[in-house]
């Protein structure tokens, strides 16, 4: 990175140097002096903020923040160009882009908290936590992503620790306590991970002297190897004293794991309450409800209990998003299930409900959430009938043929969509797309029209938002016939007809004349033969009787 001042002089310098260039030398004012951009990386971070101090406002709570601005923190002049010769063009610039401002509880982690721009010497945190102490600093940065040292301000505590944390639940609510254990060790092939699971469970249920069936080992993971598992509750032992247990019995003996095969000492534990509520089954248009509450049951009377709560999944909600109680208070918040927020549609709806308090013994509270609508709207449903597949069978040059395909909407949301035929262009459809309302159906012809002799063959591909068949595909196939030099008659499908003997394109009692005349005799009309086979006698009768009646058009010939 340029730093400051010392750029812009040395560009006076070297506009100054251009200068003397062109009017000393005569000879020589027709040259330009420039030269190319320098290729270079900026790798050099702006100088540390001045001193850091912090504020609390307790009743809210918040911090705010200030702090001496950086020396670098100055709007300056820099060439845009390398050529001088005409005084060039210079454009303004900061070495900094902005301050980054961090937050760390004693005992935990740096987290970033917010990024301000250049000439901002102030930050109000309103996401601290009453009863914890914390640690600000601030850094620069400049546009390249540099940033300077950090500078710290001093410890502040804000207030009392307030206890009562973990909810009172609604009844029927299912509550355990979900932790993560963390062993130095490798995590085993998968094939011996189920008797390692088995292990650890066992080594739990031992450790804390509970039923083996109360520890749920949720999942196994690497990153030395991660237990996720959970204690459930128990009227006379509640999973919050199990949990208790479980962390004394750890920081007591880190080792409590290494007779398990595989296992090695514990890094580090983690534990949050979990539950579980079920709405069960929501009308179409309703909405479901539990409260949860929460009671500030520390001593201090300057404590203060601070609850924020947020949920994931469609159609849940909560009537707050934050609680703030004073020592001895109470307060709630329903945790809702809205149907009409999910369209009232038919179906199961899972997600969570997170809750965040500044009580150090209950920090979060998970809670699954559950429902479903059965009694409410179907999706769009697509349903395909008629010929499927679509075979066309024979059909003569000249003739096309059209079948025709049903599509159907078994839902009750519209269903839209689109048609399309893919392989021989002999085949057509009459429509491109559709929208079909529940209940409604759109029929579709695919018509065939033969130009060459020979087998065709396509594909009808139907492309919708039905969301579990996206996309369906009907076979089509035909041949197409050519009459010849022979006339043929040939009805509105494509099928040939016997039996028009005085050509008047029909088969009528005419020709039934004609055909008596011929039967049984030894001297007979041919065209009457209509097997072929040499004679006219009952075969050629139940031939001329299936078309009687039938008309058409003349092809070939």
């Amino acid at each position: 990175m340029s730093r400051g001042k010392k750029v812009f002089f040395s560009g006076l310098a070297l506009l100054g140097l251009s200068s003397f260039l062109v009017y000393a030398s005569p000879a020589d004012a027709a040259i330009t002096v420039s030269s190319g951009t320098a290729a270079g990386v900026d790798n050099l971070a702006p100088g540390p903020v001045g001193t850091v101090t912090v504020v609390p406002d307790l009743g809210v709570p918040n911090v705010t923040v200030t702090w001496t601005l950086a020396a670098d923190d100055f709007g300056r002049s820099a060439p845009a160009g390398s050529d001088f010769t005409s005084g060039g063009v210079f454009v303004s610039v900061n070495d900094v882009a902005g301050y980054n401002v961090w937050r760390r509880p004693v005992g935990g982690e740096n987290v970033l908290v917010a990024t301000v721009g250049p000439g901002n010497a102030a930050h109000v945190d309103a996401t601290v936590a009453a009863g914890l102490t914390y640690i600000f600093s601030v850094t620069a940065i400049d546009g390249s992503g540099n940033e300077s040292s950090a500078v710290e301000s001093e410890q502040i505590s804000l207030g009392p620790p307030p206890a009562g944390g973990k909810p009172t639940v609604p009844p029927g609510s299912v509550v355990s306590k979900a932790a993560r254990l963390r062993l130095d060790a490798v995590l085993p092939p998968i094939d011996l991970q189920a008797q390692f699971r088995a292990d650890i469970r066992a080594a739990l249920a031992a450790l804390l002297g509970v039923d083996v069936s109360r520890i749920i080992i949720k999942g196994l993971s690497a990153g030395s190897v991660i237990i996720d598992f959970e204690i459930t509750d128990d009227p006379a032992d509640p999973a919050e004293d199990a949990a208790a247990r479980l962390e004394t019995a750890v920081a007591a003996d880190p080792n409590a794991f290494v007779g398990v095969e595989g296992a090695g000492p514990v890094l580090d534990l983690g534990l949050t309450n979990a539950s579980s509520v079920d709405f069960g089954a929501v009308a179409a248009d309703a909405v479901a409800s539990d409260t949860f509450t929460f009671t500030n049951t520390a001593s201090d009377p300057e404590a203060v209990l601070s609850v924020t709560a947020a949920t994931t999944g469609a159609g849940y909600s909560t009537s707050v998003a934050t609680l703030s109680l004073a020592a001895g208070e109470t307060g709630s918040f329903d945790v809702s299930f809205t149907a009409a927020a999910v369209g009232n549609l038919n179906g199961a709806y899972a997600g969570t409900l997170q809750i965040l308090t500044n009580d150090p013994n209950n920090r979060e509270t998970n809670v699954a959430l559950s429902s479903s609508i059965s009694a409410g709207l179907n999706v769009a449903n697509i349903v395909v009938s008629g010929a499927i597949p679509s075979n066309f069978g024979q059909v003569t040059i000249g003739l096309p043929r059209t079948l025709t395909v049903n599509i159907d909407n078994s839902g009750d949301l519209d269903l839209t969509g689109s048609l399309a035929v893919e392989g021989d262009s002999t085949f057509t459809i009459d429509t491109s797309s559709f929208v079909l309302a529940g209940g409604e159906t759109v029929a579709v012809g695919i018509t065939f029209t033969p130009v060459v002799a020979g087998a065709a063959s396509g594909t009808l591909v139907i492309t919708s938002d039905d969301e579990n068949e996206p996309t369906v595909s009907v076979a089509l196939s035909a041949t197409a016939i050519d009459p010849g030099d022979i006339p043929q008659l040939i009805d509105a499908d494509g099928n040939v007809v016997l039996g028009d003997f005085d050509g008047s394109a029909a088969v009528t009692f005419d020709d039934f004349f004609i055909f008596a005349d011929n039967f049984g005799q030894v001297d007979f009309n041919p065209a009457t033969d209509l097997d072929a086979d040499g004679d006219v006698d009952f075969d050629d009768f139940f031939s001329f009787a299936d078309n009687f009646g039938k008309s058409g058009t003349y092809v070939g010939g």
